[in-house]
């Protein structure tokens, strides 16, 4: 036999068979046959199919096997992503364990704990190591989370965060103190509410910090936004505390300078880290800070809604100048990034808004005019409409044009379900003689005094007792005229001013002046 014609044979002594199930690499017919053990081959699945379509077929009481495992899986639905960027409730799944399972998961927490104090112990041939102790840090906490403590899962986690700190993981530190701050404000224990706001305001400022070392501008500034919050926690009076007011006003500076701010001067408190406070304020703002104050600018998206939060914050306390400083930062903010239209729209109307309720038409006119309209996006909005309707009804001091322009049913109740509830209920609160109502709640009508016959119990009280309702009365005059200067009648007042200049038209002045003619003669 020739060496041509026994080719074949030769290849397939030196190569191995040319057969189809033998060919190609050596890791590829490893893997298929791999495969094939495990989940059977492709003509075994093709079996596979034809005996469970024809079982099914088969009208049986009895389902089969595979229908009946399929049945207990629960298939989580899929999210839809094309609903638009706005804040979702999501279900709150806190699970938590109990009994046997609880007592092991403590000991393992209390394990890793042991570890990380034992990471942080120096000896002969030992130094602390505080990568390993954050770890273990974490992971006691993540533990005392799935048991329900919530004190202790807070405190392991600041003390991971202060381990990372310390090696420069400022993400990771970050986060934990994030996680502490909303444990805080959810912890079930009976804590003193001063305490509560202020360790979460120290946690979240401690988190903005970090992010700030980390070189995330947009995050930290969230997380001072978050800090500032924390001090109206479970406020359910209608006066906004000093220090909230200053910490609001510092985390809507942290998204954008006060130099890149239209209503800087509405500021109450505080001064701006990019102005000199020795120079004078009508001084124009040099080019180099304007440049520094740009680089500062926070632009990652989706920045604007946590000063959004902090302008409703500042309406439901009524601090309307407040409201329109935090307002000016969100219209800054939005301008700069050159992709919104529908949300910058928005912000301008509240601006007007928020101008008409501090009793400043004027100034709303002019905004609206010099910035608001220069947007060719603006001028064919439902915002602008809406906008103008109610600045001209104010201006021109007529009562049924701004019914109209606020009215749920009218042509502006698509800009107003735009907007947040807040807002509405401050248009709705609008008037034309003055500034916006104030939602001060309206304290009950003074009882009259009690008869002679009845007897008067004030003189068995102690004194510490009557100071106290002594305090309690004067609180209570004090809301009564706050709320009569806020409830005033608008056509009661334009009868008085009608009285007082038909009086007016009733004096002859031509006498009064022919007696000057005389005197001076």
């Amino acid at each position: 036999m020739s060496y041509k014609s026994n080719t074949d044979a030769n290849r397939d002594a030196l190569f191995g068979p040319s057969s189809k199930e033998k060919a190609g690499p050596k890791h590829k017919r490893e893997n298929k046959a791999n495969r094939d053990s495990l989940f059977g081959g492709l003509e075994n699945a093709n079996e596979g199919k034809k005996t469970s379509s024809r079982k099914t077929g088969k009208s049986s009481g009895r389902p089969s096997s595979s229908s009946a495992s399929t049945t207990k899986k629960t298939s989580t639905p899929a999210v839809d992503n094309t609903r638009g960027y706005s804040k979702r409730s999501k279900p709150k799944v806190t699970s938590t364990l109990s009994g046997t399972a609880k007592m092991e998961k403590l000991k393992e927490a209390e394990s890793f704990r042991d570890k990380a104090t034992k990471a942080m112990q120096r000896g002969v041939f030992t130094r602390p190591d505080p990568v390993m102790a954050g770890n273990f840090y974490k992971r006691a906490a993540d533990a005392y989370g799935l048991c329900g403590e919530n004190r202790l899962e807070r405190l392991h986690r600041v003390a991971g965060a202060d381990c990372q700190m310390g090696t420069g993981g400022y993400s990771a530190a970050a986060g934990e103190y994030m996680k502490a701050g909303a444990l805080v404000k959810e912890t079930p224990e009976e804590i003193e509410l001063g305490r509560k706001r202020k360790e979460g305001w120290k946690f979240y400022s401690d988190a903005a910090n970090a992010w700030d070392k980390a070189n995330e501008p947009g995050k930290a500034a969230n997380c001072r936004v978050l800090s500032a919050l924390a001090w109206t926690w479970e406020e359910d009076t209608t006066l906004l505390d000093k220090q909230a007011l200053t910490s609001l006003e510092e985390g809507v500076e942290a998204h954008v300078p006060d130099v890149l701010n239209n209503y800087s001067l509405y500021r109450q408190t505080g001064v701006s880290k990019f102005v000199d406070p020795s120079d004078d304020k009508d001084a124009t703002t040099s080019k180099q800070t304007l440049i520094l104050a740009m680089e500062h600018l926070v632009k990652t998206p989706y920045a604007h809604e946590s000063v959004q939060e902090v302008i409703n914050t500042f309406v439901r306390f009524g601090e309307y100048r407040s409201a329109l400083y935090a307002c000016g930062a969100v219209s800054c903010m939005l301008e700069n990034d050159g992709v919104s239209t529908l949300t910058l729209s928005r912000s301008y109307v509240t601006e007007t808004i928020l101008a008409l309720s501090m009793g400043d038409p004027v100034m709303a006119e002019r905004q609206f005019l010099d910035r608001h309209v220069q947007k060719t996006h603006y001028l064919s909005s439902r915002e602008c409409k809406l906008a103008e309707d109610l600045f001209r009804a104010v201006l021109s001091r007529d009562s049924d044009a701004l019914d109209e322009a606020r009215s749920p049913t009218g042509s502006n109740k698509n800009g107003l379900a735009s907007l947040h509830v807040c807002m509405r209920d401050l248009v709705q609160n609008l008037r034309v003689s003055g500034a916006a109502r104030k939602n001060i709640p309206i304290s009950e009508p003074t009882t009259k005094k009690r008869a002679d016959s009845e007897p008067d119990d004030d003189d068995d009280k102690p004194e510490e007792v009557k100071s106290k309702d002594d305090d309690k009365s004067e609180a209570v005059k004090a809301k009564d005229i706050d709320s009569d200067e806020g409830n005033l009648d608008s056509k009661k007042l334009e009868n008085e001013l009608d009285t007082v200049m038909a009086d007016l038209d009733g004096i002859d002045f031509g006498e009064m002046e022919d007696d000057d003619d005389d005197d001076d003669d």
